[in-house]
């Protein structure tokens, strides 16, 4: 496999308070009572922007509320999950609320990565590595892994030593239109 094939993704031990930034920015991405702050409607990459989440997601540092996450955390499996349940498919109906969003990535995330705790230190660890797999090498060369180009493709393999399996959370994005 080659290097660009597959990259290993950090998956720190779950920390739900990753997602509290959202309420620290100014204006608040999400108000302290769940709800997701509306915006001025725009189309990027083929996605709507309805909210203040997805233009923080989808335009990033050219955003009036730049992204509060440093590269790391963004390179954190749970803000991965988060973000591809945020923007979701070609056709879906959006939420008014964080917590639905926060809710099923942290499920993700627990189904995807093995934790357990350290006998040493006492501290809980993750013991499951996880890779994105950019492409697949095939007899006849590389195989097409998704119909098109789309920050919405992706597919995940998480390796749990201890039970000795490979969980995969694959999504294929199709345009609606």
């Amino acid at each position: 496999m080659s290097a660009d094939a597959a990259a290993l993704l950090r998956s720190a031990p779950l920390r739900t308070d990753i997602f509290d930034k959202l309420t620290e920015t100014s204006p608040p991405i999400v108000r302290s009572n769940g709800d997701i702050g509306k915006c001025m409607e725009d189309n990027r990459d083929g996605f709507q922007i309805s909210d203040l989440l997805r233009e923080m997601i989808l335009a990033g540092d050219d955003s009036e509320n730049a992204c509060p996450y440093s590269d790391a955390e963004r390179d954190e499996l749970l803000w991965r999950l988060f973000e591809h349940v945020v923007l979701g498919g070609s056709c879906c109906q959006y939420e008014d609320k964080v917590e639905p969003y926060v809710e099923t990535s942290k499920r993700l995330y627990k189904e995807l990565v093995c934790a357990q705790k350290d006998a040493a230190s006492g501290k809980v660890q993750t013991v499951s590595a996880v890779y994105k797999i950019n492409s697949i090498q095939g007899e006849a060369g590389p195989l097409e892994l998704f119909p098109s180009r789309s920050r919405q493709n992706f597919c995940y393999a998480a390796v749990d030593p201890v039970r000795r399996i490979v969980k995969i959370l694959y999504h294929a994005y199709v345009p609606y239109w």
